[in-house]
C-alpha cells in the first residue's frame, strides 16, 4: 500500500471514529460521561464497534457486542425489570449507527 492510500485510510479511520465516538458518548449506556467522564471513557467500545461497521456485520451481532461489553467490561448488571428497556435502548442506538454509517442501504438483518 503506498503512503498517499494509507494516509487517506488513516483519515477515514480518524474522522469515522469521531463520528462514533459522538454517538456512543450520546448513548452513554451507564452515565459515565453524564457523570463527567473524559470523552474518551467508551473509546474501547467505539473501536469494536467501528470495526463491526467496517466489516459490515448485521444488527443483531452489533447488539450483541454492545450488550456483552457493557455488561462484562464496564460490569453493568441490569435487573430483570429494565432488561428490556436495555435490549430496547441498544437496538435503537445500533439503527443509529447504521443510518449514521449507511449500512442499512448495503444490507438487511
Amino acid at each position: 500500500m503506498d503512503k498517499t492510500k494509507k494516509k487517506e485510510l488513516n483519515l477515514k479511520y480518524k474522522f469515522d471514529f469521531n463520528q462514533l465516538q459522538e454517538l456512543v458518548n450520546s448513548f452513554d449506556p451507564i452515565s459515565l460521561i453524564e457523570g463527567g467522564a473524559p470523552d474518551d471513557e467508551y473509546d474501547c467500545l467505539t473501536e469494536q464497534i467501528l470495526s463491526y461497521v467496517y466489516k459490515k456485520k448485521t444488527k443483531t451481532e452489533m447488539e450483541d457486542l454492545v450488550r456483552h461489553e457493557i455488561e462484562h467490561h464496564f460490569g453493568l448488571v441490569v435487573e430483570e425489570k429494565y432488561k428490556e428497556k436495555f435490549r430496547t435502548d441498544i437496538e435503537e442506538f445500533i439503527e443509529t449507527v447504521y443510518d449514521k454509517f449507511e449500512l442499512n442501504e448495503k444490507q438487511n438483518t
